[in-house]
């Protein structure tokens, strides 16, 4: 006979349930080759079991795996790292699944399965996927539990009902560890840089970038206040500053202010930050960002935070200290009333009033015009943003396309565009006129979530502005579409768009296209604030927020502290489950008539006449009679008794415990227990 049948059926069904259920979070990442070979393993292993093929020879196995580990440093160039590594972890997994034949081999194929499960969050932690692993795990474990039942139990239902029990039990356990256990930065969270573009603000912006971005409905971050949030007319979430401009594309320009030393820790001292003057209206909020797999983050102005690991930049933004690639939560300290750079550097004041040498005349002429009737930039601005408003000016998702002198002709010819095609002219028009100016990118509003009290800020609010330095002001914002658009920045983007119906017209299936559809509105928000939760309680239990948690209950926590409460919590816990799980079977495992019996059993042990191990009563009895001739017609009807009540009782399925006739049992063998 085969020895491939060591592995009872149940187990390898579980095994190849597993196998293809850890492999599917990871289809969209892996190359399509791996994927094909995953599913050749799956394959050959059923044709195994099914008697149809044979189990890879030495040479095949060897064939396969330098031919997988070249695969491998082939596309991914390495064999190290999250993404190399995960695809080696997933070739092991299969190969050894494929060759397994043996209990032991078996074993080896559950431990990696649960590695499989592990590199999984290495790019996703949602609550979903998170659920969909307990899933993965639940499967791995009834293998487990499959290897170890004999070849005559192959109900997979049974197996899959001791692993759910299995798994509802450990659950006290996991809750006691995930409080306790002191919190180290996790392996998912390091930079795996995915290499796929994701959804959201690039640091270039060409007139009609933020208007395709306008169209998502992707969640870009969440925001929670810790007291009332600002109107949402002032909710202008800034992540980026573009101070170059080549005649069609908005820049960052050569200085990069994401490196020191124009970016330094939150805590540290420049002499610029000293031009960061607050005046009051203070708010605290905390965000939960999407991945980016950028650094920049997401405030509002005159930001700062408490986050070691975050970084202020010269600009006035903050940053993170590595690409955003999973979901990251930072804390935030923001004043809406504020003065940035009232002395503005020479450099500064060049770099960010500097055109091309040539292009867009018209516009160049207009700029001299207005300022040479204005006697300050206040009054310049009010009559740019007065140009803007008096003129046929269109607020669109669908600009005509613009060529050559783009900014005469969004000024003079088209009139039409989005919130880039506004900011960028007005900055042009201040450059043209010699005061510094510069293109802000960011967000602009938020919906409200009043399940969690919390911001929900998608894709399509992302906006564009203007920063003009005003002497003895510093930098201010200057909104060209609030004066084109107001309802763009009091109510959104969806009630400056319903004119012409184009909010999130590529997006039919989104539910927050149908935000005005009441159930599906709720719905959604239910939804969304779970994952909220989700982010916020589990994914962001870090350091922080551990030792904020368990000081309010143990008082002042360190180390020390920590693990001698972890030890005793997790003891606690299992005591408890021990009583809870073992003691109920205890107590139905001693019926009466069994405890009378093993009472007799005990008597005769002291006599030198213990009942061996596995021995059954009848041949207890031959020995006891043996020994004791007199008594052989009561030991006799002791063991009748007790086998009729007891081992008769269970195979007719009866229980008559408390019953006349079990009552009559013991008090016989009580009376007959006197008398020996």
């Amino acid at each position: 006979m085969d020895n491939s049948y060591q592995i009872p059926r149940n187990s390898l069904i579980w095994l190849l349930v597993s196998m293809f259920a850890g492999i599917a979070p990871h289809m969209t990442r892996l190359p399509i080759w791996l994927i094909a070979v995953c599913l050749l393993c799956g394959g050959w292993r059923v044709m195994v079991y099914r008697s149809r093929w044979r189990l890879p020879s030495r040479w095949v196995k060897g064939v396969l795996v330098f031919s997988g580990i070249a695969a491998v440093l082939g596309h991914y160039g390495t064999l190290l790292g999250p993404e190399a590594g995960t695809a080696l972890l997933i070739l092991g997994f299969c190969f050894k699944l494929l060759e397994t034949h043996s209990r032991r081999d078996a074993f080896v194929v559950v431990v990696l399965g649960f590695f499989v499960v592990a590199t999984a969050f290495f790019y996703q932690q949602s609550m979903v996927a998170a659920g969909y692993m307990l899933f993965v795990c639940f499967t791995i474990v009834a293998a487990l539990i499959g290897l170890n039942q004999t070849p005559l139990q192959t109900h997979p239902g049974r197996t899959a009902r001791r692993a759910g029990i299995l798994m509802l039990q450990s659950l006290p356990l996991m809750v006691v560890l995930f409080i306790f256990v002191p919190r180290v930065t996790p392996l998912w969270s390091l930079d795996i840089g995915s290499g796929h573009a994701r959804t959201g603000l690039s640091d270039r912006i060409t007139p009609g970038d933020i208007a395709q971005l306008s169209r998502s409905p992707e969640l870009a971050f969440r925001v929670q206040f810790d007291q009332a949030p600002p109107d949402p007319s002032r909710l202008y979430w800034r992540a980026l500053v573009m101070d170059q401009y080549d005649g069609a594309t908005w820049s960052r320009g050569d200085l990069d202010m994401d490196q020191e030393p124009m970016a330094v820790g939150v805590r540290s001292r420049k002499p610029w930050q000293s031009q960061i003057a607050l005046r009051g209206e203070r708010y605290s909020y905390r965000v939960i960002m999407e991945p980016t797999d950028q650094r920049w983050l997401f405030a509002l102005n005159a930001a700062s935070s408490t986050d070691t690991d975050l970084l202020q930049t010269r600009d006035f933004r903050l940053l993170a200290d590595r690409p955003i690639s999973q979901p990251f939560s930072y804390a935030v300290v923001s004043h809406l009333n504020y003065q940035l750079d009232v002395r503005l550097p020479n450099w500064l004041a060049q770099k960010n009033t500097q055109l091309p040498a040539a292009g867009n005349p018209r516009a160049r002429q207009l700029a001299r015009q207005l300022a040479q009737q204005s006697s300050s930039v206040e009054q310049l601005v009010g009559r740019v943003l007065k140009l803007f408003q008096e003129q046929a000016f269109i607020y669109t998702l669908r600009p005509p396309r613009l060529q050559g002198d783009r900014i005469d002709q969004f000024l003079f010819d088209s009139q039409q565009g989005f919130c880039s095609h506004y900011a960028g002219a007005f900055v042009y028009l201040m450059r043209a006129a010699g005061v510094p100016a510069r293109v802000v990118a960011g967000y602009q509003g938020g919906e409200m979530n009043p399940l969690g009290d919390y911001l929900l800020v998608h894709q399509f609010d992302a906006h564009a502005w203007a920063e003009v330095w005003i002497p003895q002001k510093g930098w201010s914002r200057v909104d060209p579409t609030a004066v084109i658009a107001p309802s763009r920045v009091e109510q959104g983007v969806e009630q400056a768009l319903a004119s012409e119906q184009s909010f999130l017209e590529d997006s039919f299936f989104s539910p927050v296209r149908y935000r005005n559809v009441p159930w599906i509105s709720q719905m959604r928000l239910a939804l969304d604030y779970i994952n909220f939760a989700w982010h916020r309680s589990v994914l962001g239990y870090d350091v922080k927020v551990q030792s904020q948690f368990l000081s309010r209950f143990l008082g002042e926590i360190d180390i020390h502290k920590l693990g001698y409460w972890m030890v005793g919590m997790v003891g606690v816990t299992l005591a408890v489950l021990s009583i809870v799980l073992f003691w109920p079977k205890i107590g139905r495992s001693r019926d009466p008539l069994l405890a009378l019996y093993l009472r007799f059993c005990r008597k005769m042990a002291k006599r030198k006449l213990a009942r061996e191990n596995g021995e059954s009563p009848g041949d207890y009895l031959l020995r006891l009679q043996q020994r004791w001739p007199d008594k052989a017609a009561q030991l006799q009807e002791l063991t009748n008794l007790f086998s009729e009540g007891h081992y008769g009782d269970q195979r007719n399925g009866d229980k008559h415990s408390g019953t006349r006739g079990s009552q009559q049992r013991q008090q016989r063998i009580k009376v007959i227990l006197k008398s020996l």
